[in-house]
Parts: C-alpha cells; structure tokens; sequence
C-alpha cells in the first residue's frame, strides 16, 4: 500500500481555560496496562492527505472576527513512541458499543482531535449551552485517549453528560449509532458555535426572489444559501463535517423548477435490494444478498425519483398538481465525508436488517458524479474509519476499524480490545458508518 500523506488544518490560537468546573484528572483513568504520556501536537489525520493552502484558508473563511493562526505540526519523528497511542480502548457499560465505536473514529479524525487538544474549544465554548458540558467531558476524553498511557480508559465522564443532554441515551440500553453520531456533532456544534449570540434566523424568499433564485447558477444559489447558514452557524464541526445538499423539484408540464439547500453531517445513502414477491423477504429480521458496490448505494442516493398520483407537485407556475422530477445532488463536499448505510428498514409491521457486502475502497472514492457544477477542491477521498454493526435488530454489537497513521496500519477497536487488523477486512458486510476525508487531486 503507498504511503498515506499527511493533513494539516488551521486551528485558532489557544485561549484560556474554561471556568466551568472540571473535574480532577484521572477520572477517566482505568489503567489497563502503563505506558508513556505523550504530547498530542504531532498527532497526524488517520489516512488523510495534505490539502491544499487555498483550502485551508477556506476552512476558516466564515469567522473573520477572530484571526486565524496556523499552528504548525510536528515531525512524526518527535513523537514518544507508545504501543497505546492512538490505540485505547474504551470500557463497555453493558450496551454502549453504540457509543464506543463512535468515539474510536471520532477519536481518529486528526483536525478534531487537533483542536481538542490544543485547547482551541475552550474560547469557542457556549458557557450556558445546554450541550457544554458534553464538550468539556469530550474534550477530556480524548486528551486521556491520546495519551497512551492506558490500554483502555473507562468514559464515565462523558456518558454522565450525555445522559443529562439527552433523553435518549439516558437509559442504559443499545441504541443506534448513526444516531449517536448525529446528536454528538450537533451538541459539539451548538456548544462551541462562534456566532455566539446568533443572529434572528434569515427570512424566507418572497416569491419574485424565489423566481430571481432560480435564474442563478447551481454554484451561485449554493454559495447564496451556504453563506445565509453559515451567518448564524460556524463551528469545528462545520469546517470538518458539514456539506450541503441541493433538491430541485421539476415541473414535467412546463419545465419550471424549484431548488433548496439544507446542510448535512453524514450522508445516508439506501442500499439496493432486489424486488421480493409477496413478503416473504421481508418478515425475515436479517436479509443478505449479493454484493453491491458503494456507487450503486451512491446512484440510488442521487437517481431522478418521479413524483405523481398522490405525490404530485403543486406547481407554482401551472397552479396545480403536476408530475415531477425529484433529484438530490452534492453542492458541497465536506473535508471528511460520513456515509451511513441505511441497513435498517420498516416494510409494513415488518423490520428488517440488510447484511449485504457493501465493496468500498479504501483509497479513491470518487464522487464527481454526485455533485453540482462548481469549484470543489477534491472530489476523491480516503477511507480512515468504519464504525460496524454485528447481529440482529433486538440485539447486536458495535465495534469500530481506524486508520492508525502514526503506525500505518489499521485497528480494531472491540470495546476495551484493540489489535491491528488488515485493510482487507476493513469494509465488511457489517460496516455501518463509513469515515473518509477528502484527498488531494
């Protein structure tokens, strides 16, 4: 396998730490086996490549209020050299699995990690946010992962500040991933937004200003629509995570059409099934099948739907109902892109699991034909982390596969067991999110 070039990213300059109450180091720590205790400064994205200066300039553009400095990494040569670095566990407390597999390809998202550990969250904090607490315990576990001084470290901190975040994850029950990682990139972006306080949100085009928006360029209403979000959104999670999708309704009578824009942290894409008779492929809880390929579960993301009986339009320029096409692009990609694999359906009263082999490369996912006309500054990417889903719709497990580009290899993290694993048995028909970051051209 070649070798994996490096990210950098800008990150602000540090700030002083927080005034809410922290709590006493070492409540993570549930030493496993000692190691070293190593500086995180010269930590290097799992799998990434080096972006481009004019990119990482944009990554930052949106916040001109505060100057951005870049904080030059460094050499991997400086770095101690620790078996459990970039490699800890994390202690399962009975069903979050869900949760573990999540943090471990978090934990491997170098601009993330970066700007935890050097402080930079800590003047981007919203004091009095409901979700600041889940970034400060956040914030700390990672530095204590980091570390690799342990082979496995026990989050009790950060599971207690879910719980009080969320209704959800409160309960000590197996919940789903996907989930998980929506609601914790939306709370580390409401906690650490630097538009602080925000703006009224943007009033709604009138209808003369919706017919001018349509006579734009597909790169001008996607820039029109990206800055009007990002007025009152900009955030770690919005430079790394957050792209944006185009839906354009069209009439089939007189071509008219319709276009919004809405943001995006991970793309959920179906995965093709074959037509069943009857119902009998359904009343099963898992089903298989043969292989597909990712670009097929792209294209059925992106396919023309046609919309007619009871799902017709109302046109606004023929004034009634209308058959039309539907159809979903990429008007803007994101540094690391997140695909869901949409495994779990309800068909009827009936729900299902699809195990089908999902055949994803682990270099070079191309997506140029997902993706509106405009200057993208890649349209390739890298796979550097795979959160995975074992067993049934009543009960299962969740480990995770990261990218480790300090030693070059892949993990596999199963809760508290961390072994290398090869970057053949990385994408397997139990991957669930899928975590590459955006290469350089």
């Amino acid at each position: 396998m070649p070798p994996r070039p490096h990210m950098q990213a800008q990150l602000q300059t540090a700030s002083p730490r927080s005034s809410m109450h922290m709590q006493q180091p070492g409540f993570y720590n549930q030493p496993v086996a000692a190691g070293s205790d190593p500086s995180l400064n010269g930590r290097m994205h799992a799998g990434s490549t080096l972006r481009n200066s004019a990119y990482q300039q944009q990554l930052m553009q949106p916040d001109p209020a505060t100057a951005q400095t870049h904080v030059p990494a460094r050499r991997l040569s400086q770095l101690p050299d620790s078996a459990s670095y970039g490699a800890t566990g994390l202690k399962n407390f009975g069903n979050t699995c869900f949760m573990n597999s999540v943090l471990q390809c978090l934990a491997g998202t170098g601009p993330l990690t970066r700007y935890f550990m050097r402080g930079e969250w800590k003047k981007n904090l919203v004091q009095n946010s409901r979700e600041a607490e889940v970034a400060v315990e956040f914030a700390r576990l990672l530095e204590t992962m980091w570390r690799g001084q342990y082979a496995s470290v026990s989050p009790l901190g950060f599971r207690a500040a879910v719980a009080k975040c969320s209704e959800q994850f409160k309960a000590n029950e197996q919940e789903d991933a996907h989930e998980f990682a929506t609601f914790l990139l939306d709370a580390l972006h409401e906690s650490l937004n630097h538009v602080h306080p925000r703006p009224p949100p943007e009033r709604e085009l009138t209808r003369d200003e919706e017919q001018q928006f349509e006579l734009l360029s597909d790169e001008q209403q996607a820039l029109m629509q990206w800055t009007r979000f990002t007025r009152r959104n900009w955030s770690i999670v919005t430079s790394i995570f957050q792209g944006q999708i185009q839906s354009r309704l069209t009439c089939m009578s007189c071509q008219h059409t319709s276009t919004t824009y809405h943001t995006f942290t991970e793309l959920s894409v179906p995965i093709p099934t074959p037509k069943a008779s009857g119902s009998a492929l359904v009343r099963k809880s898992r089903v298989r099948q043969s292989p597909v390929n990712i670009y097929e579960c792209l294209d059925a993301y992106s396919e023309t739907e046609i919309l007619d009986g009871d799902n017709k339009w109302q046109c606004p320029r023929c004034q009634t109902k209308r058959k039309a096409t539907k159809r979903l692009m990429i008007a803007r990609l994101p540094l690391v892109l997140i695909v869901h694999l949409k495994r779990f359906s309800t068909i009827g009263h009936f729900r299902e699991k699809l195990e089908t082999n999902v055949l994803v490369p682990t270099q070079k996912l191309f997506m140029q034909n997902y993706v509106i006309r405009g200057n993208h500054p890649s349209t390739m990417y890298n796979l550097y982390g795979v959160a995975n889903h074992f067993g049934t719709l009543s009960g299962g497990h969740y480990t995770a596969s990261v990218f480790n580009g300090l030693r070059d290899q892949w993990n596999y993290f199963d809760d508290t067991r961390v072994s290398p694993t090869p970057e053949t048995q990385v994408a397997s028909p139990a991957a669930y999110l899928l975590f590459f970051v955006q290469a350089q051209t």
